[in-house]
């Protein structure tokens, strides 16, 4: 199996439990014939779907690639029907390096799914992934988390995409994943991110956000991993596991662009909520103060918006155009299905 630069030590399409790697090109002064090898496992029995798991498109989101490392360890391939694929540290370069972006070409993997040609190392990995591993698959479930900048509250997010009988699919493996908070967003994303790569090939997109602060969060990873065990059990491909079972219903919600708040200049942010607070628009979100000027004012921010604060910003020092609040809006699930039946 091999994409120009791009191979596989593992071959996806057969039985049993494999652990390898899948080997990128690197061509570099220290080593000319060097590749980058991304962990890559594979565990098939029976018959049943295909599932690709992936963690690590942004190196310093912990909770999704210590959930994948864990379930790689722990699976036990006889109990499957269907086929798991999974990639726990998907950019390994900027796993390896705990960064948001690639140290090699200061590439972001889920930001680089809409060239297929981009001769990077992280252009061929997205490359990969979008040519030989999503066209085995009838589901992909990428997780992460707010890295670095932002701290995040469990939510599992879905692309419904344009089809009412893939959205209806879509949206009832979101339920199913049972995440504190499930985020059903409508058609599919404008972006080069992994779920518009995903609903090109006809494959189920499924993603979350779990924690982050540039920490691992151990509550927001126990979340990840029940999201992940749920996703197997209502696929049919796994069994899930007893501790998995009991949870709490689901709140729904949705995004709009009015729910965010951006540093407008530069400054130290004093935050005026907490993660999980509902606020409403004209609320004081907080300030940015300057200590190198102690004489200037702080410059009071507000919500523009009315919503639970989901993610919040987890460094002090902001520029102007950072992200200071993401707030997300709650909806009824009858309303997301009324949504999805009008489709077509």
């Amino acid at each position: 199996m091999s994409l120009a630069s791009v191979w596989s030590e593992v071959d996806p399409g057969a039985m049993g439990r494999q652990v390898g790697r899948i080997r990128v090109e690197h061509s570099v002064h220290r080593s000319a014939y060097g590749t980058i090898a991304l962990p890559f496992a594979v565990f098939a029995n029976g018959t049943g779907p295909t599932v690709l798991l992936m963690a690590g498109s942004h190196g310093d989101e912990y909770e999704g690639q210590l959930a994948l490392t864990r379930l790689i360890r722990r699976l036990d391939v006889s109990r499957i029907q269907g086929r798991i694929l999974v990639l726990p540290a998907a950019n390994l370069p900027a796993v390896v390096a705990g960064r948001r972006t690639s140290p090699l070409d200061d590439g972001n993997l889920n930001r680089s799914f809409g060239d297929p040609c981009a001769e990077t190392p992280t252009g061929r990995i997205a490359a990969f992934i979008t040519e030989e591993l999503l066209p085995c698959c009838d589901v992909f479930l990428d997780l992460h988390s707010g890295g670095s900048s932002l701290r995040h509250l469990s939510c599992s997010y879905a692309d419904l995409g344009e089809n009412r009988a893939q959205a209806e699919r879509t949206f009832a493996a979101l339920e199913a994943m049972n995440a504190p908070l499930s985020w059903a967003q409508a058609g599919t994303p404008a972006a080069p991110v992994a779920g518009s790569a995903a609903l090109r090939k006809g494959v189920i997109h499924l993603s979350g956000e779990f924690g982050g602060g540039g920490a691992l969060n151990r509550a927001d990873l126990q979340v990840a991993e029940r999201c992940v065990w749920r996703l197997l059990d209502h696929l049919r491909i796994l069994p899930m596991a007893e501790e998995w079972w009991a949870t709490n219903p689901t709140r729904f919600v949705f995004n709009e662009q009015a729910h965010f708040t951006y540093a407008p200049c530069e400054g130290v942010f004093e935050p005026a909520a907490d993660l999980g607070d509902t606020v409403s628009a004209g609320q004081p979100a907080g300030h940015l103060h300057r200590p190198e000027c102690p004489e200037d004012p702080p410059v009071a921010l507000h919500f523009a918006a009315t919503g639970i604060v989901a993610a919040m910003r987890a460094m002090g020092r902001c520029l102007p155009g950072d992200c200071l609040f993401q707030l997300l809006g709650e909806i009824p699930r009858d309303q997301i299905l009324r949504r999805i039946a009008a489709m077509d």
